[in-house]
């Protein structure tokens, strides 16, 4: 059985990912800050509530799944934020950093965990949720467009350091998705620019994405993609930047 250690696991996004992968049978490791609504998405699995930004807690996450079923298989980090909405000469050097350290950092932390039993294994498997905004500029969204920039570049990166391990590395980068916070995007812009925000009539599909959608492809990454596959950027966005 495929053990998956899904980080970010108690959001929108990162419970349909875990929905995914148990339908897959996949054996699940969770991990959240969140504690009480990690609880919520446990339903049987090991859960271990974690501070992406805390490098003691990412040890920790790492080493009791290990020691729960000798060994992870794959990664998710899916745990992410957008930050506040401003145009660029409003946003503090600390929310930069505050931000990076979730998107980045975070991320950083837990593969330089995990990747040493992955190279011992010479198999392994990172899914890094980015965005659509990682591959093309947003505006009053640099500091969250950069970061998920700075992550599509770790992964391909990475991707390349691990290949000779049997190890794949892979971004997905969904667009504009049904969720809590793409509703908060909007109102953030709508503020900015007193006009009604909506992305809808941008997409050739004709509307947001879900999370049941994201989560699919990530469950594939996981599970089945063939391992020659990596160091890709998967967009998933209705053709918004085809």
């Amino acid at each position: 059985m495929t053990v998956v250690l899904v980080a970010g696991a108690a959001g929108r996004l990162g419970s349909a990912i875990v929905a995914a992968l148990r339908a897959r049978d996949a054996q699940l490791v969770l991990a959240d800050a969140d504690a009480a609504s990690l609880e919520r998405v446990r339903d049987g699995s090991l859960a271990v509530p974690t501070d992406l930004r805390d490098g003691e807690q990412v040890e920790a996450l790492v080493a009791r799944a290990v020691d729960a079923f000798g060994a992870v298989d794959a990664v998710v980090n899916a745990a992410g934020t957008e930050g506040r909405l401003a145009p660029l000469e409003d946003v503090s050097a600390d929310e930069l950093v505050q931000l990076y350290d979730v998107n980045l950092f975070g991320p950083f932390r837990l593969l330089k965990a995990v990747l040493p039993q992955f190279k011992a294994r010479r198999a392994g498997r990172i899914v890094n949720v980015a965005s659509g905004a990682g591959l093309a500029g947003t505006e009053y969204a640099a500091a969250y467009s950069s970061s998920k920039h700075a992550l599509v570049g770790l992964t391909r990166s990475l991707a390349r350091e691990v290949a000779r391990y049997g190890i794949s590395a892979n971004a997905v980068c969904p667009g504009c998705v049904d969720s809590p916070m793409m509703e908060r995007i909007e109102r953030g812009l709508e503020a900015i620019t007193g006009t009604k925000a909506s992305f809808v009539d941008t997409i050739p599909a004709g509307r947001y994405g879900s999370p049941g959608e994201v989560a699919g492809l990530v469950s594939y990454l996981a599970l089945d993609a063939p391992p020659y596959l990596t160091g890709a950027a998967l967009v998933i966005d209705g053709a918004l930047r085809a």
